[in-house]
């Protein structure tokens, strides 16, 4: 997650300008996620495309798209959470809060079962930041190549996340499948976050 623990706040009028009035949330947004974002997917804005994310949380990140980049009416975003940190009711509180809540497409399921109803090819952008044990990540970023259509974009959140003494977090998980794929994506960039294009054919 990019997202810092606060005090507990239903008065949101002088927070980041992605928030609305009358949310509910304990986390702030991270301006260089936030920076990310607005690089990597400003192509993207005002465009009839569909997105997915597999981590929703309290949707600060879902606020963010849709205010900054799915401004086209038929644009979607699907949310994918197992809900394990119990934040449902303030996602979607927050998310009618912010008017969008109809445009959102929730599945209150663990990632890997996505593929169930998920079609192959069909996302324009997959923003993985769901379980950060590495058996976990591999499957999810596996299924967001699969998802997302050639040309498309995946975001991989917290790459270097790391605990101490702790080899199960998303680095390791992500450099084997970069490994694997190889030419089949074109790793866009590296840093805290690791985005990579599906390559056509």
């Amino acid at each position: 997650m990019f997202f810092k623990k606060l005090p507990v706040t239903n008065s949101l009028a002088d927070e980041p300008q992605f928030l609305f009035p009358g949310t509910r949330r304990w986390t702030t947004w991270n301006g260089y996620r936030e920076q990310e974002f607005q690089q990597r997917l400003e192509s993207f804005q005002g465009r009839p495309v569909h997105f997915l994310e597999i981590g929703s949380y309290e949707g600060a990140s879902a606020i963010w798209l849709f205010r900054n980049i799915l401004t086209h009416p038929e644009s979607t975003l699907t949310c994918i959470d197992n809900d394990k940190f119990k934040s449902r009711k303030n996602l979607e509180h927050n998310l009618e809060a912010a008017g969008v809540r109809s445009r959102a497409k929730f599945h209150w399921i663990d990632s890997q079962n996505l593929r169930s109803f998920v079609p192959d090819n069909h996302f324009d952008f997959v923003y993985v930041d769901g379980s950060h044990a590495a058996p976990n990540v591999l499957y999810d970023v596996v299924n967001a190549y699969l998802i997302c259509k050639p040309g498309g974009l995946v975001g991989c959140d917290d790459y270097l996340f790391d605990i101490p003494e702790d080899s199960s977090v998303p680095k390791p998980a992500i450099d084997t499948f970069l490994t694997l794929l190889g030419s089949r994506v074109e790793v866009v960039r590296s840093d805290y976050q690791l985005w990579f294009r599906k390559c056509d054919g």
